[in-house]
C-alpha cells in the first residue's frame, strides 16, 4: 500500500475510533454522575446520624471530629469529579480516604462507612473499566504528515544554509585574493623578506660586536676601576655600540693591562668598532623605516583583513548551522520511520516507502 492511501485509511480508521471512544465517554459520564449523586447522599446521611446515647463521652467526641473529617475531605474531593477524567485525578485522594477513616467512626458507624467505602471501590473500578475500554477502542496518534512537513521544512533550511555557505566561500576566495593582490602591489613579500634579511644581519653583527667587548668584562671588573663607562661595561656589552668613539679611547687606555687573549679582542675593537657600529646604526635605521613602510602597507590593508575575519565567523556559524539541522534531519527520519512501522502494525499491510 502506498503511504499517502495509508495515511487516508488510518485518518479513517481514527475518525471512528474516537467517535467510538467519545460514545464510551459519554456513557461512562452519565454514570459516573450518578454514583457520585448517591455517595453524597451516603455522606449526607452518615453526617445527619445521631451518635448512640451509650456511647462514652470521651469517645463520642472523637467520633464527632472523625466525622467531621471525614465528611469533608470526601465532599471535597468529590466536588471535582464531573467526569471520568477529573475522577482520575482525584483517585489518589479517594484512595486515602477508603482507609483513612479514624478508629472509632468505623466502629460507631460501621456499614454506613463500609457502604460508603464500597461505593469508592466502585468507583476505582469503574476508573480501570473505562480506561481500559478506551484504550482497546483507540488508535495510536500518529503525527506523519505532519513529521513528513517538518521534514521538508528542515530540508529546505538545509538547501538554504548550503546556498549561503557557498556565497560566503566564494566571497571569502576572492577576499583572499584581492587582499593577496594588493600585497603584492605594494610589495609587502618582498618587503618582509628585506626586513627578514636585514634583521638577521644586524642582529649577526650586533653579536659579534658584544661577543669581542664580553671577553673585556672580567678584566675591567677585576681592575676596579670607578669610570662610569666601566660600570657600563661591566653591566652590559651593548655600550660598546652606543658610544663607540668613548668606548674606544677606554680601550686604549686598558689594552696594556690586558692578557694577551684580551688584547686580541681589543685591538679588533679599536681597528673595527667604529666603522661597525655607524653600519649597524645605518643598517638600523633602514629597517626602522622598512618597517614603517610595512605598518603602512598592513594597515591600508586592515579594512580587508577585518572583512575576511567576518567572513570566517559568519561561514562557522553556518557550518554549526548545517550540522545542527543535519541532525535535526536525521532524528526526524529515524521518527518517521518508526512511526510508519506502527501503522503498518495497525493496519496490518506493508507500506511503500
Amino acid at each position: 500500500m502506498k503511504l499517502e492511501q495509508a495515511l487516508d485509511e488510518y485518518e479513517r480508521k481514527r475518525e471512528k475510533a474516537l467517535k467510538e471512544a467519545e460514545k464510551i465517554r459519554k456513557n461512562y459520564n452519565k454514570r459516573l454522575e450518578k454514583k457520585v449523586r448517591e455517595i453524597l447522599k451516603r455522606i449526607d446521611k452518615l453526617d445527619r446520624k445521631d451518635i448512640p446515647k451509650n456511647v462514652d463521652d470521651s469517645i463520642k467526641k472523637i467520633v464527632t471530629a472523625e466525622r467531621r473529617s471525614y465528611v469533608t475531605a470526601l465532599r471535597n474531593a468529590l466536588s471535582s469529579v464531573n467526569d471520568m477524567e477529573s475522577l482520575g485525578k482525584r483517585l489518589p485522594d479517594l484512595a486515602k480516604l477508603h482507609v483513612g477513616h479514624g478508629r472509632y467512626l468505623l466502629i460507631i458507624f460501621e456499614k454506613d462507612v463500609y457502604a460508603i467505602n464500597r461505593l469508592l471501590k466502585e468507583l476505582n473500578e469503574e476508573y480501570l473499566n473505562y480506561h481500559n475500554e478506551l484504550a482497546e477502542k483507540g488508535l495510536e496518534d500518529l503525527r506523519i504528515r505532519e513529521k513528513m512537513r517538518e521534514i521538508e521544512d528542515v530540508k529546505k533550511d538545509i538547501e538554504r544554509v548550503k546556498d549561503e555557505l557557498t556565497e560566503l566561500t566564494e566571497r571569502l576566495r576572492t577576499g583572499e585574493r584581492e587582499l593577496e593582490e594588493f600585497y603584492d602591489r605594494e610589495g609587502l613579500p618582498k618587503l618582509e623578506e628585506e626586513i627578514k634579511r636585514l634583521s638577521s644581519k644586524v642582529k649577526n653583527e650586533e653579536l659579534e660586536v658584544r661577543s669581542k667587548v664580553s671577553k673585556l668584562q672580567k678584566p675591567v671588573k677585576r681592575m676596579r676601576l670607578h669610570e662610569p663607562i666601566a660600570e657600563e661595561l661591566v653591566r652590559d656589552s651593548s655600550v660598546a655600540l652606543g658610544r663607540p668613539k668613548e668606548f674606544i679611547e677606554f680601550v686604549r687606555k686598558i689594552e696594556p693591562k690586558l692578557e694577551p687573549k684580551q688584547r686580541k679582542a681589543a685591538k679588533w675593537l679599536l681597528e673595527n668598532l667604529e666603522e661597525r657600529a655607524e653600519e649597524i646604526r645605518a643598517r638600523r635605521k633602514e629597517l626602522r623605516e622598512l618597517e614603517v613602510r610595512r605598518e603602512e602597507i598592513l594597515s591600508r590593508g586592515h579594512e580587508l583583513e577585518e572583512e575576511l575575519k567576518r567572513l570566517k565567523r559568519l561561514i562557522e556559524e553556518r557550518e554549526a548551522e548545517l550540522k545542527k539541522l543535519g541532525n535535526r534531519l536525521e532524528h526526524l527520519e529515524s521518527e518517521l520511520e518508526k512511526e510508519i512501522e506502527r501503522l503498518e502494525k495497525i493496519l496490518g499491510t506493508e507500506i511503500e516507502r
